[in-house]
């Protein structure tokens, strides 16, 4: 275990929990399977972040890192991975939760990929308006004084979205997110989030509200459903250009039976303006409910426990690593006039952040702006 501190390395213990294991690792923090042992022997699992000690040492990491245990303990939602304790042992600051036994996103692509067929349309939907339910209450939580948190996650991403074998749904890491509770804001002409991922006006620094989450979403369900990276290119910067631009391959032109209203759904979401999409998580949940009536999918837990169960029936997943899937703050760049679209003012748009590869690489099978490549046959089956 490294990023630890000594008293944890030697016990393998962080105040009342006992690390079993670590569930992935990165640069901001370490992730550990752990166990809690209450009264009468009882026991209970739960997902362990800790701290890295050097970003413990940066005041506004810190900062961060607490902002995200006060507002996860403040949503209550079985959709959004829920906060068990906050503490801090031996110079370890570390946030107890709730563990999911299963498999985030990322991994569930690269087990589809694996085994060479798509996520099934009726297990796809069924994982992304899960996720819509968890984000919808977030996005209207309120404080004591019945105000308006204003939530955003700002990291809608696979990495971010756990799937139990049981077929449970949770959203996790809200460790971007923006929250009128947060201490620490980011500057003007600053963006955090991942270059695959983040909607037009957050790659532009604008403001940003619950759309944007919206607009994620539409990109995750995209890669669900056609089982290729919806918004590419060869480097961040060429990624976030396709999203102010809305640069991407129609769903219908990847896979011959794609459903024409599923792709209306995410045309709706992936709209650059953010009036245009659906002015809410819940109303994307109630279009894709539309399409699965319509199409006969009963979807549900039920759907994504026998994807599950078909995709690791051998092995459990994989430990990851968070290096390459940590959004990283940055500051803008002017876009050069020779690349902006003529009809469309000059803005600005960030340049260097880093984005979230998977490891096998199932993003990147076209790069750039050139011909687009026709996906492998599973995907036009």
């Amino acid at each position: 275990m490294t990023g630890v501190g000594p008293a944890v390395m030697s016990k393998r213990r962080l105040g009342s929990y006992e690390l079993l294991r670590p569930l992935a690792q990165g640069g901001m923090a370490e992730i550990y399977l752990a166990r809690r042992v209450g009264a009468g022997g009882s026991e209970r699992s739960a997902a362990i972040k800790v701290l890295s000690r050097r970003r413990a040492a940066d005041p506004e990491a810190l900062a961060m890192f607490l902002d995200e245990a006060r507002l996860v303990a403040m949503l209550d939602h079985p959709h959004v991975a829920a906060a068990l304790e906050i503490d801090a042992v031996d110079g370890n600051h570390f946030l107890a939760m709730e563990y999911v036994d299963g498999a985030d996103l990322r991994a569930v692509l690269a087990a589809c990929e694996r085994a060479g067929e798509p996520v099934p349309y009726d297990a796809a939907l069924s994982i992304v308006c899960a996720a819509a339910a968890g984000l919808d209450h977030a996005h209207n939580r309120r404080g004591p004084d019945g105000a308006l948190l204003k939530v955003v996650h700002c990291d809608v991403s696979p990495s971010n979205i756990m799937v139990g074998f049981d077929g449970t749904v949770k959203i996790v890491d809200f460790g971007i997110a923006t929250t009128t509770i947060a201490s620490v804001r980011p500057l003007p002409g600053m963006v955090r989030g991942k270059a695959s991922y983040m909607s037009p006006e957050q790659c532009l620094g604008d403001p940003v509200d619950h759309r944007s989450d919206v607009f994620a979403l539409g990109v995750v369900l995209y890669e669900l459903t056609t089982g290729r990276r919806c918004f590419q290119g060869k480097a961040d910067f060429d990624r976030m250009l396709a999203v102010v631009r809305g640069d991407y391959v129609a769903p219908s032109e990847l896979r011959d039976d794609y459903p024409r209203e599923l792709e209306q759904v995410i045309r709706a979401a992936l709209a650059l303006a953010p009036e245009r999409r659906f002015a809410s998580a819940a109303g994307m949940i109630a279009a894709l409910e539309q399409v699965a009536i319509a199409r006969g999918w009963s979807g549900g837990p039920a759907a994504v426990q026998r994807m599950m169960a078909r995709l690791f029936c051998e092995a459990p997943a994989p430990t990851v690593s968070l290096d390459d899937d940590v959004p990283v703050t940055e500051r803008c760049a002017a876009l050069p006039a020779s690349m902006s679209d003529p009809t469309v003012p000059a803005r600005r748009l960030a340049d260097g952040t880093r984005s979230d590869c998977l490891e096998d690489d199932l993003d990147e099978r076209t790069r750039g702006r050139g011909p687009v490549r026709r996906p492998r046959s599973w995907l036009t089956a």
